[in-house]
């Protein structure tokens, strides 16, 4: 008689998240997750619906292990800052499944999962000084940025780290200053209107869920027109794409031919991300969630953050190259989350929480 293991649901679930995290959840099927655990397609079915049923359970399965940690930490700042990067480490892959395939949950599922999620930076946010909410939302970014690499960081390096997102002084509290008598014009170029319109509507959706007949309706235009300008969606998808590390590599340009040093390089480099991500939340959030869609792409997104470490460990060559990276995308992570949030964006303070994960 086979006897099943009694974590074989965990082994599932683990088989799933790093599948899911490493090859985009379109690449991986049910055969490959069951592969990977060592058990026919058909069993998986006895524990899961489908792909997607797996999916919500792998998010929930993650959700539950940080709500049990910060339940069982103490309520001051240094245990509840290691408890959460132990686990945030230890369920490395949420980050990314969230940001990336947290379109193929439900309404329901995603809007309970915001929630518990912000029940979480609220528990975090309990024992922090001043402006102790903000600073919540920056360590979490922070937490959650170990999701995009695989530097190798340890639980106290990382806590580390986010103990400066609560030590660093934050500027005067103010709203960003809106622009005095803007008269926004719309574009003339049918091409530049399908873009823009088509950019929006996959970070307000997710590419799949947007037809070429709700691009040409946003851009004002029939659909089969949208076709005079790009061959397919897929066409359209990377063109944003493009734009987006296109626009990042031409700002790093600039800072390196001007640099007076590796430090004043990077302090550039940092505050021309941060205007960029500000100014195109909709690039930014494209480039969060739909990287796998070119692979030419995801891998010069990971050529942009390799020469800003390498500023990094120019300036600070007391630091490996594990560490550094972790801090350079702990950095990035804190303005692509904060510009993420329109009553954030702007603001002061989410370009002192970068530089703080860089320099502290």
């Amino acid at each position: 008689m086979v006897i099943r293991p009694r974590d074989r649901r965990q082994q599932v679930l683990a088989a799933a998240a790093g599948l899911f995290w490493q090859h985009g959840f379109h690449r991986v099927g049910m055969s490959d997750i069951a592969a990977e655990v060592g058990i026919g397609a058909s069993a998986l079915y006895r524990h899961f619906r489908g792909k997607d049923d797996l999916l919500a359970a792998v998010v929930d399965e993650s959700l539950d292990r940080l709500e049990a940690v910060l339940a069982a930490a103490p309520l001051d700042v240094s245990g509840t800052l290691l408890a959460v990067s132990s686990v945030v480490l230890a369920r490395r892959e949420f980050g990314v499944l969230w940001d990336r395939e947290g379109w193929h949950l439900s309404v329901e599922q995603r809007r309970a999962v915001r929630r518990r999620l912000r029940l979480g930076v609220e528990r975090v946010a309990l024992p922090l000084p001043d402006q102790g909410l903000l600073r919540a939302r920056a360590i979490t970014a922070l937490m959650a940025s170990v999701s995009y690499h695989r530097y190798d960081v340890t639980a106290a390096e990382l806590s580390d780290i986010a103990s400066a997102l609560i030590a660093v002084p934050l500027p005067l509290d103010r709203e960003p200053s809106p622009l005095d008598g803007s008269d926004p014009q719309p574009v003339v170029s049918r091409r530049e209107a399908v873009l823009v319109a088509a950019s929006r509507l996959f970070a307000a959706h997710g590419s799949s869920a947007v037809s070429i007949a709700d691009i040409g309706e946003a851009a004002g235009i029939a659909a089969p027109t949208v076709y005079n300008h790009f061959a397919s969606k897929q066409e359209l998808l990377v063109a944003a794409l493009s734009r987006g590390t296109e626009s990042m590599w031409l700002s790093l340009h600039h800072v390196l031919r001007t640099a007076s040093g590796p430090s004043s390089a990077l302090t550039r480099a940092l505050d021309a991300y941060f205007s960029f991500a500000t100014a195109n939340p909709d690039l930014v959030r494209l480039l969060l969630a739909e990287v796998l869609t070119a692979d030419t792409l995801d891998r010069s997104r990971r050529e942009y953050t390799l020469e800003l470490s390498a500023l990094l460990q120019r300036a600070r060559p007391e630091l490996s190259v594990d560490l550094a990276g972790t801090r350079v995308l702990g950095a990035i992570g804190i303005i692509n989350a904060l510009t993420q949030v329109p009553d954030l964006r702007g603001r002061p303070e989410i370009a002192t929480f970068a530089h703080a994960a860089l320099w502290s």
